[in-house]
């Protein structure tokens, strides 16, 4: 996997492994919270309900009713470094498309 944002000048080992966690208001689709863990070759993966839970811990220090956000996976680390919500039918990630701000006038 590529596109981690990681850069080296020397060697660094392969991404082997990629867990996000997106925590989101199961009505909406909103995306409040997202946690990524990356294991390198290598590297011992972390356990899924590990992960939920730091997500869970994290995002209880951020958001007020952290606790009733529902919770979706996925091991594409886009979900995670752009925008996206969870379609609350199908319960998957949905790209999100940002426009660019309008030039003003100078």
């Amino acid at each position: 996997m590529t596109g981690l944002g990681m850069s080296s000048a020397g060697n660094i080992p392969a991404v082997d492994h990629v867990q996000v966690v997106a925590l989101y208001d199961p009505d909406t689709g909103r995306i409040h919270h997202v946690h990524m863990v990356t294991t390198l070759a290598g590297g011992s993966r972390t356990d899924e309900a590990d992960v939920i839970t730091e997500a869970r811990a994290r995002a209880a220090r951020r958001h007020d009713g952290a606790d009733k956000l529902a919770v979706a996976l996925s091991n594409d680390a886009q979900h995670a470094l752009q925008p996206h919500a969870i379609d609350p039918a199908s319960m998957t990630f949905v790209r999100l498309e940002v426009s660019a701000p309008a030039a003003t006038a100078t």
